[in-house]
């Protein structure tokens, strides 16, 4: 990555706005035995509520999609290649064999309509002892998407999160966790027409309903399951930022969680936005936006929007005329990225030329900058939003009250309420993630254990792991730094860049974090 200033200030920016699920390496896989065939899908049968009801189960049993045994699992991953054959290296060889529900619930919007949502139930079963008996259940919860086709469970080659997939599978299905791993609302089959990003509260009832109605399946599944009273949760990126907002949640309504580990989550919501939008070099970094994440924008938008019904009364107050009907439906899509400036569905420019600014960046910048109608945003929109930022400064990086702050701005009242640093947790979390993560921050867990401190959260009770770091003496988090560290050594020997968001987010950080939950879990087992 070009480290310039302004490249960095867009890059920590959109840390607010996006994330990754998976990635790629390859390691050697022990010969199994021929694996059995995969289950075909079968319509639903059997009981249907249609409520509404939070909770719901909408079909019970939910549609067994595959059934894989611990060669068939094996055999799954390998079609995955190198991403693949590395999660069964750092998993170990499946000590269970794995059921994939697809299961649907209902829960609610960002402003408490009645929806549907999605969700992979992974169920192990067989006869090693860690397969059968009373088992941990664990919620997962993946990354951020653009695109609508999100379906946990599924490890088609190809699949949108089929790494993310794989690693739960692998990792805690396959060794004895009952796994739900929600899609969350406004993906797969849900009814609704966007997706919720980054709004907590919606995203732990969204995550509260999905276990909810997953647990009314236990009994009635081909191979039931019960419980051991341990609650685990985790996720990566978004998911590391709902894994906490869930926390929250249930700590708050008395639901027991044995502990946590959100993974480079944007928890300190309100420092990405308010350090860089406030940055002298914040309009050459918005100059750069591309496509992809001017559709990250408008998702965020839209989720304020829907969740507050302030940060516009017409959709015109904040994007430009040509384009402003269809905004709040653009995003999650079906359609290719690439296609949406082609198609005339977004322009090919974020801001216009009449921002307050333009006429002082090199002709180069310029270039990236279009008339109001090929742009996006409205420049009056964006700039009193810069300006609110810039006189009315917040405290954001302070470690008592971070968020002692009155924004005019109806876009900053939205960041600051989504800010997670309200709460001190009661039972053990595990924060990882790693200092050179342009993506998300690092930041965001110093931050953020810094105000479970100065609330008195419980000694020792909060850790925070970089797991960009060398393997100390006796270090609990050894394996998942080794990971780490292998998982640079393949981008470097294929020639790729280990500081490019792709790689460090979405590969090497993942890998390394995922790891490293799974060797936090393991001290409560």
């Amino acid at each position: 990555m070009d480290k310039t200033i302004s490249t960095l200030c867009i890059a920590t920016f959109f840390a607010a706005l996006s994330g990754c699920g998976g990635g790629s390496g390859s390691s050697a896989v022990a010969v199994t035995p021929p694996p059995t065939p995969p289950v075909t899908p079968t319509a639903p049968v059997g009981e249907t509520d249609t409520s509404g009801a939070r909770g719901a189960l909408l079909f019970n049993p939910p549609l067994l999609t595959r059934a894989l045994d611990p060669a068939g699992l094996v055999q799954a991953l390998g079609r995955l290649g190198e991403f693949g054959n590395q999660v069964l290296a750092v998993a170990g060889q499946p000590r269970c064999s794995v059921d994939f529900h697809q299961f649907e619930y209902s829960t609610v919007g960002a402003a408490g309509e009645t929806t549907t949502a999605s969700g992979s139930l992974m169920v192990p079963s067989g006869s090693d002892p860690a397969c059968s008996g009373k088992r941990p259940l664990l919620m997962y919860g993946h990354g951020s998407s653009t695109t609508r086709n999100v379906r946990l469970g599924d490890l088609t080659p190809g699949a949108p999160f089929a790494g993310t997939s794989a690693t739960a599978a692998a990792l805690y299905a396959a060794q004895g966790y009952i796994v739900v791993a929600p899609n969350y609302a406004g993906y797969d089959t849900s009814k609704l027409s966007y997706h919720p990003h980054h709004i907590a509260d919606q995203h732990a009832k969204d995550m509260i309903d999905a276990l909810t109605a997953a647990r009314k399946a236990f009994a009635k599944l081909p191979h039931p399951v019960v419980e051991n009273g341990k609650l685990f949760l985790t996720g990566y990126s978004e998911g590391g930022y709902v894994t906490m907002a869930t926390h929250r949640a249930m700590q708050a309504a008395g639901i027991s969680v044995t502990a946590s580990a959100p993974l480079s989550g944007n928890y300190a919501e309100s420092v990405s936005y308010e350090t860089t939008l406030g940055s002298p070099a914040v309009l050459r970094g918005l100059g750069q936006v591309n496509t992809e994440s001017m559709v990250d924008l408008v998702l965020q938008f839209t989720a304020w929007q829907k969740a507050y019904g302030n940060l516009y009364a017409a959709p015109t107050e904040l994007y430009q005329a040509g384009y402003a009907a269809s905004m709040e439906t653009l995003a999650p899509t079906l359609l290719p990225i690439s296609s949406l400036v082609g198609s005339g569905k977004l322009p090919p420019h974020l801001l216009a030329r009449d921002m307050p600014g333009y006429a002082s960046l090199p002709a180069a910048e310029q270039a990236n900058f279009g008339t109001p109608e090929q742009s996006l945003l409205k420049s009056d929109y964006i700039s009193a939003l810069f300006n609110d930022i810039i006189n009315h400064p917040c405290p954001v990086t302070a470690a008592g009250a971070p968020l002692d702050c009155k924004p005019a701005h109806p876009m900053r009242a939205a960041w600051f309420k989504n800010d997670l640093r309200t709460w001190v947790p009661t039972v053990p979390v595990l924060m990882c993630g790693g200092h050179g993560d342009d993506e998300v921050p690092f930041n965001n867990a110093t931050l953020t254990q810094a105000y479970f401190n100065a609330h008195g959260v419980a000694p020792k009770l909060v850790t925070v792991l970089d797991v960009d770091t060398p393997a100390q003496s006796n270090d609990p988090y050894a394996s998942a730094k080794s990971v780490f560290a292998e998982a640079r050594r393949r981008v470097v020997a294929a020639n790729g860049d280990p500081t490019s968001q792709e790689n460090y987010h979405g590969y090497m950080a993942f890998a390394g974090c995922n790891v490293a939950a799974r060797d936090f879990f393991k001290t409560f087992e």
